[in-house]
């Protein structure tokens, strides 16, 4: 029986193991944002885990009707470094968000007020789109073109 040399078991071991270095990076916003985030904060409170900015309607008297209000790391120093982040939609009637993509993510939609036609392309150019109404989840697969459209008429919301 041949014996199995102690360096191939360590980096079995090793390299079987997914478990985090760290629970969380509470972003230090004073520090230059880079590609990974900002640096971690020496000293961290409950605070940096709670956000109340997204309580207020955004404004929607522009071009396209809509607004988006972001709780990303920037104003969300929680957030940073977990691959996460959130957003208000707000969407007067007619109001749309164009075809966009996040190469970096999936996108999930959930509609908390109104009626929302939503929909995303698919890289076989096969379109799904649906209208979507308070309680509606719907997913935009990462990279994927996608939109949003208020298609009643009342204001509409929803958070992504």
């Amino acid at each position: 029986m041949q014996a199995i040399p102690i360096f191939l078991i360590l980096s079995l071991l090793l390299s079987s193991s997914y478990a985090a270095v760290q629970d969380f990076c509470v972003g230090d916003l004073s520090s230059p944002d880079t590609p990974s985030g900002y640096t971690c904060k020496k000293k961290v409170t409950v605070s940096d885990f709670v956000y109340s900015g997204l309580g207020a309607a955004g404004n929607t008297s522009n071009i396209i009707k809509a607004a988006v209000t972001p709780a990303f790391a920037d104003q969300f120093p929680g957030v940073n470094g977990l691959d996460i982040s959130l957003a208000r939609l707000d969407l007067a009637p007619g109001g749309v968000v164009p075809l966009h993509t996040h190469p970096g993510g999936s996108e999930v939609l959930i509609v908390a007020q109104g009626t929302i036609c939503a929909g995303f392309i698919s890289s076989a150019n096969a379109v799904y789109f649906k209208n979507l109404n308070k309680g509606d989840i719907m997913v935009f697969p990462k990279g994927l073109l996608h939109f949003q459209i208020n298609s009643g008429g009342s204001p509409a919301l929803a958070f992504v």
